[in-house]
């Protein structure tokens, strides 16, 4: 599944706060969404062999979909994702010049063509993409969501440990429904 893990409206935070296997998964797939949701909204529409250097995937997930409705949406997926990419290489001690491959095709955008496309929305609040876990505050949701259904993925390496708030959001039995 693709997902980007709103753990704090501090995209620093949150990738501080990502589990490791998080860290790596954020990097692939949100790179992913953000060169589809480009694409959704006419990039290299013209140019072919530039479409084929992109990922297109997953056109009509609500991550997506979320990205692809508004500029400001893609830049603050595009600004987590950046923070994902930096944490990837604390915490792997990847050298400062080391790129990730799926990064790397986000940054081969030209910015200035991006800027120009017609975003069709409005910005809003990222898609709650967590399972039975729902609030009216997206961050909240997807505290609730990491403290009780990633609890078996738990590991920080790098020096990074379990965010504070997890015993707050931990919770005994799974929502209503699920």
């Amino acid at each position: 599944m693709v997902n980007a893990f709103w753990l704090d409206r501090d995209p620093d935070l949150t990738a501080r706060w990502l589990v490791d296997r998080h860290v790596l998964s954020s990097v692939f797939e949100c790179s992913m969404v953000l060169t589809t949701a480009a694409q959704q909204n006419g990039y290299a529409e013209d140019d072919p062999d530039a479409r084929d250097d992109l990922y297109f995937t997953h056109p009509n997930h609500p991550l997506t979909r979320w990205a692809a409705a508004h500029r400001g949406n893609w830049d603050a997926l595009r600004e987590y994702t950046e923070f994902a990419h930096d944490e990837w290489k604390r915490r792997w001690d990847h050298p400062p010049e080391k790129v990730h491959g799926s990064w790397e095709t986000v940054e081969s955008l030209d910015s200035e063509a991006v800027a120009a496309l017609d975003w069709p929305g409005e910005p809003s609040d990222p898609p709650q993409v967590t399972g039975g876990w729902h609030a009216d505050d997206y961050v909240d949701a997807y505290r609730l969501y990491y403290a009780n259904e990633k609890r078996h993925l738990f590991e920080w390496s790098g020096g990074r440990s379990a965010p504070p708030w997890i015993d707050e959001y931990a919770r005994p039995e799974a929502p209503a429904g699920e």
